[in-house]
């Protein structure tokens, strides 16, 4: 038994925010290792299984579960939504052009694509999913790169008091994994020692801690330890001093010959990240980042924030009729392997006659010789009819649970269906799932906002991204781009003849809002939507070409368009110079006004 009473006091208030998280967190883990077993078809208990085994009864898997969440995933990889970012003053507008472009390049490089749906998936299945978002730097070709990426919801583990999903209200967040002595040493050698005595301590007595009947700290059968990285909020005053006329500075930048006027107090948060091994502290460091926030993004699929509430996906309430489905075609398939071997009405005293049953009863073309009254056989040729009914209530539970319907799983609907109608019931699918993607679009906000920060708080891209460099951005259909970023400029020369620089693109300055835009960023529907601008021509209502041709998929629609519009301004300048020429035919009108070509009118604008 390990005893923690002469532990420093800060390393014992972590220890308990530890514990207290993975207390407040044992119901939906239970809950949500269940929803992942019933996704990958493993969705019987075992009593059961055994009970079923000892019957000589099959125990089958009809697995519907992970076929629908495989279609709503699939759903959210083909309709994914850009960032954008909206300028809050014209001079804003390039930058944030910028901005949308550095964001693109870092989704791309961390593959954001994959690690969302890896996201999306987690918490369709067991209800939360998240999102590290940070800075990864290589001492080896001393740079980094800003990383968006997956971490697994059963290593996070928050504060119990926490109701907000973007974490505002939280005092704290932790990462826990199982690591071995050796992983330690290699990550922390200064702290060896400490390792070591640790790893003898719990190898030799059991942990006193536990959760659930798991050890908290040491897994004497996997000989690893539980390694806790803690984020937490640490709140102090800090003192600023008024040097001058709306001037303020924190005491720590107070110069010499900058008289203060006034000092006051004001409250701070730092972020801080504690990195504990049960009774071994390994390091306390304040945040490398100056966002003021936990780099993890939680997503959540049903959830309200409520004290005794724990988050559900989609499975979750799948679980029950697929255990119906599952028993009642087990039973089923009994029924169907035991009918070939009917039962005999038979009189007693026929010993031979019913061994002869008992042995090849049930085999084809079976001849039995018997004395008196002749066996007679149960009648078992005809399934009931109840197991149909049950399989298509069935198939209908699975529908209404988890709102996805015929239309959307691309099924047959009827064939009296109506277009209107197969999209009707489309919509209606979607609009029950609607909840589950606006908070992934929240969720994705949360991203962007760890990476470009807000006022008075840089992100990781302002802060990380301060030198000269040049992004080649992947466009749409695959075109390429170059973007340089902090990129000196000759501005021109002062008064004293001295050389003006400024900064081009300057990512740590301009003001602006990021937004989830409703522009389409997959190919389905953006071709839905050039289909429907088509329609509406057909129908005669005017749509300019352009904005046909912006809504479709071709790989030079920018070269055509800007064809286009020189045909079109060929087209004008060709109607101009005809009327032009027609009323030079029919001579001046009296009161008229002269008739000036187009070249002239070009040149007196100049």
């Amino acid at each position: 038994m390990h005893s923690v009473l002469e532990l420093d006091p800060g390393l014992m208030k972590k220890r308990n925010w530890f514990k207290a998280a993975v207390e407040r967190r044992q119901d939906w883990t239970k809950k949500a290792r269940i929803d992942y077993r019933f996704y990958f078809g493993d969705q019987w208990e075992e009593a059961d299984r055994q009970a079923l085994k000892k019957q000589k009864r099959p125990a089958i898997t009809i697995n519907r579960v992970r076929p629908l969440i495989n279609l709503v995933s699939g759903y959210q990889r083909l309709n994914r939504y850009e960032p954008d970012f909206l300028p809050r003053t014209a001079n804003d507008l390039e930058l944030c052009k910028v901005r949308k472009g550095i964001t693109k390049y870092i989704m791309d490089s961390s593959k954001y694509d994959r690690e969302e749906s890896r996201v999306f998936l987690d918490s369709a299945i067991s209800g939360l999913g998240w999102f590290e978002v940070g800075y990864d730097f290589d001492y080896h070709a001393m740079d980094g790169k800003a990383f968006i990426k997956r971490a697994s919801p059963f290593d996070i583990y928050l504060d119990p008091e926490c109701r907000e999903p973007d974490l505002s209200d939280a005092e704290y967040i932790c990462r826990a994994k199982w690591v071995s002595k050796a992983d330690l040493i290699r990550t922390y050698p200064e702290k060896q020692t400490e390792i070591e005595g640790f790893a003898q301590r719990y190898d030799k007595d059991e942990d006193a801690e536990e959760v659930d009947f798991e050890p908290l700290w040491y897994s004497q059968a996997r000989k690893k330890a539980r390694l806790v990285e803690i984020w937490y909020k640490e709140r102090t005053m800090k003192v600023y001093y008024q040097v001058g006329l709306g001037q303020v500075v924190p005491k720590e930048e107070l110069q010499p010959g900058m008289p203060p006027l006034r000092s006051f107090r004001i409250p701070q948060t730092e972020i801080r990240c504690a990195v504990i091994l049960a009774d071994v502290e390994l390091e306390d460091i304040p945040s490398p980042y100056k966002h003021g926030r936990f780099p993890f993004a939680p997503f959540y699929a049903y959830y309200l924030g409520e004290e005794e509430e724990d988050p559900a996906g989609i499975v979750r309430d799948l679980q029950d009729p697929q255990r119906e489905l599952n028993k009642h075609r087990s039973q089923l398939l009994h029924l169907i392997n035991t009918m070939a071997n009917k039962g005999w009405f038979l009189r007693k005293g026929q010993p031979l006659v019913k061994k002869q049953l008992e042995t090849a009863g049930s085999s084809p073309g079976v001849v039995v010789e018997y004395d008196n009254e002749a066996p007679q056989q149960f009648d078992t040729t005809q399934i009931p009819s109840s197991f149909a009914a049950l399989d298509k209530q069935g198939s209908e539970d699975f529908k209404n649970i988890s709102g996805v319907n015929e239309a959307m799983m691309g099924t047959e609907v009827g064939s009296s269906a109506s277009g209107k109608a197969i999209a009707l019931k489309q919509r209606q699918a979607v609009t029950q799932l609607a909840g589950l993607f606006d908070n992934l679009r929240e969720t994705k906000e949360l991203v962007l906002q760890l990476l470009w920060g807000g006022p008075g708080a840089a992100g990781i891209v302002p802060q990380y991204y301060t030198e000269q460099m040049t992004f080649r951005i992947i466009g749409e259909n695959g075109k390429q781009d170059f973007t340089t970023i902090n990129q000196p400029q000759f501005a021109g020369y002062d008064l004293l003849g001295n050389a003006i620089t400024q900064t081009l693109n300057d990512l740590s300055v301009g003001e602006f809002d990021i937004v989830i835009a409703d522009t389409a960023a997959t190919p389905t529907q953006r071709t839905e939507q050039f289909y429907a601008l088509l329609e509406m021509v057909q129908k005669g209502i005017q749509i300019p070409p352009d904005m046909i041709i912006e809504a479709s998929d071709l790989p030079q629609k920018e070269e055509l368009k800007q064809r286009l519009q020189q045909q079109q301004q060929q087209a004008m300048l060709m109607q101009q110079q005809q009327a032009m020429a027609a009323q030079n035919r029919a001579g001046p009108q009296p009161g008229a006004p002269p008739v000036r070509s187009p070249t002239q009118t070009l040149g007196s604008a100049m």
